[in-house]
């Protein structure tokens, strides 16, 4: 996590932030400016997507679906009361 959000930073004051990224941002635009709260916010919620990074898929996460969809197909069936 810290690479990316190194990363992020240094994007964006190779950009247009050359001083630095600002500590806030007003209310209105907090969406479109970076700042050091929006990083702090994403790193207490554990979701990077605040910052505009995506969350990778496990290779095997297709695996995992697919065993528990074929073990939940296995099941006897309930069987009807008359």
């Amino acid at each position: 996590m810290r690479e990316i959000i190194k990363e992020y930073i240094q994007t964006w004051e190779s950009r247009c932030y050359s001083d630095g990224l600002p500590d806030e941002a007003p209310d209105e635009i907090r969406h479109l400016v970076p700042s050091y709260k929006t990083i702090a916010m994403a790193i207490l919620k554990n979701d990077l997507r605040d910052i505009g990074v995506e969350p990778k898929e496990s290779k095997w996460y297709g695996v995992f679906k697919r065993i528990e969809i074929d073990a939940r197909n296995n099941k006897p069936k309930q069987l009807k009361l008359l």
